[in-house]
């Protein structure tokens, strides 16, 4: 199937590992312009030079999440790069942490505010697309409880609320916005590489829970996550979709 995304241009926060570097290599290999943003240089240029290797351009640059006038420019530079924007991906995240106040901030700021500021920029710019789409990378442990009061799976349920909102704001303006949830995903550098360790019950426990007992992959999450993103999947408004291999319990009505 032909998704449609040769050509386009797109931007993903987070995109130098993990989830989001898996969503933006593939964004690659499909054809689209990719510009990444996130912490460290030297993890921006690999990202670079592996988005490239596929044929197309590509541009990061490397940033703090809390910092608004960072996230607002790296989206003017991309957008004056690429000559345009088709396709936002917000994957920038904290990551989890305790109920502590300082987690709360991060994850405000970090998970939440990168996006409505990413979001706010690149709004002029998606406008004038025919293919435009946002996309917000949340979590399966936004729609159940899951291991322990934390800011991280709050901040996620309300991006999930926004970008429903967001969805019927943004349709009659021709931008489609749609809201992916990954389950426990293993890759090098996540948090669950250091809880395996640190932690053995909780992962155990974790990896108990699901039915085909054992942890998701970077790019089986990516996979959705592009197809949601590109025009393949236009009828998709508003939607959030839970790829977690079955973890969540709940019925999804």
């Amino acid at each position: 199937m032909d998704l449609g995304l040769k050509g386009l241009k797109a931007a993903v926060s987070g995109g130098s590992r993990g989830i989001g570097r898996s969503i933006a290599d593939l964004l690659a290999q499909e054809g689209c312009d990719v510009s990444v943003c996130a912490r460290g240089q030297e993890s921006i240029d690999a990202a670079v030079s592996g988005f490239e290797a596929h044929g197309v351009r590509a541009m990061g640059r490397s940033l703090q999440g809390r910092d608004g006038d960072a996230i607002r420019g790296w989206m003017r530079e991309t957008v004056e790069e690429f000559g345009g924007l088709d396709i936002f991906v917000a994957s920038l995240s904290a990551g989890g942490g305790t109920n502590e106040d300082r987690y709360w901030y991060r994850n405000f700021e970090i998970d939440l505010m990168s996006a409505t500021r990413a979001v706010a920029e690149a709004y002029p710019a998606l406008k004038q697309s025919k293919n435009a789409s946002i996309l917000i990378i949340a979590t399966m442990a936004a729609s159940e409880t899951f291991v322990a009061p934390m800011a991280y799976n709050a901040i996620k349920a309300a991006l999930v609320t926004w970008s429903k909102q967001l969805a019927e704001a943004y349709a009659p303006k021709g931008i489609r916005v749609n809201c992916l949830s990954p389950g426990p995903t293993m890759f090098p550098g996540s948090n669950w590489e250091m809880i395996k360790v640190a932690r053995s019950r909780t992962f155990a426990s974790a990896v108990r829970q699901q039915p085909t007992r054992r942890m998701g992959e970077a790019e089986e999450v990516a996979r959705s996550a592009v197809f949601l993103a590109s025009p393949a999947a236009r009828w998709c408004v508003g939607s959030h979709l839970l790829v977690d291999g079955g973890f969540t319990k709940g019925v999804q009505f």
